[in-house]
């Protein structure tokens, strides 16, 4: 059975890694020909400065993702990364979805402030961070000061004293 889910998740893989590099290769090349039949849009760096993360990305996950067959007989030694799994590696794929967007607009608007939208990833990775780690943190930190004053006993001078002990009596 484990040997099976291996399988499942190395196809699984090289269907991923398969779709990233057909996606990545039309849109850029779409790009490129925007730009040279058209002159849309009209910079070219900034394309190239700002598509330069999602290539490094889609190295990164065909590195990790790409399963690793034996030599002799070609029997499955490492099936990869999971590349469908939560976290870091989603947000890998969502870096390369935005730019990809961005790099669609950019032909099809034919305008470089298109590149602006590629700001919602550090927004969104701030509102991340914020969320899953900063916020809980302050919450528990808030949480244990309370805690903290709420056990300790309130300071009672001694003239506050004295006027209890004669109210009781």
């Amino acid at each position: 059975m484990a040997n099976a889910s291996t399988k499942k998740q190395a196809q699984a893989n090289l269907t991923a890694i398969k779709n990233l590099h057909t996606a990545s290769a039309i849109i850029n090349a779409m790009y490129i020909i925007s730009y040279l039949l058209f002159r849309r849009p009209r910079s070219i760096s900034s394309y190239l400065i700002l598509s330069l993360p999602a290539w490094i990305i889609e190295y990164q996950l065909d590195k990790i993702g790409r399963p690793k067959y034996s030599q002799q007989n070609g029997s499955l030694i490492y099936p990869g990364e999971d590349l469908s799994q939560a976290g870091l590696t989603e947000w890998l794929w969502d870096v390369v979805y935005v730019t990809w967007g961005c790099d669609m607009l950019g032909f099809l608007i034919g305008r470089s402030w298109v590149w602006l939208f590629y700001l919602v990833i550090p927004v969104y990775g701030t509102y991340m961070a914020y969320t899953s780690f900063i916020g809980p943190m302050l919450k528990q930190r808030a949480a244990v000061a309370a805690a903290e004053n709420a056990t300790q006993p309130e300071p009672v001078n001694k003239k506050e004293k004295k006027q209890k002990t004669k109210h009781v009596h």
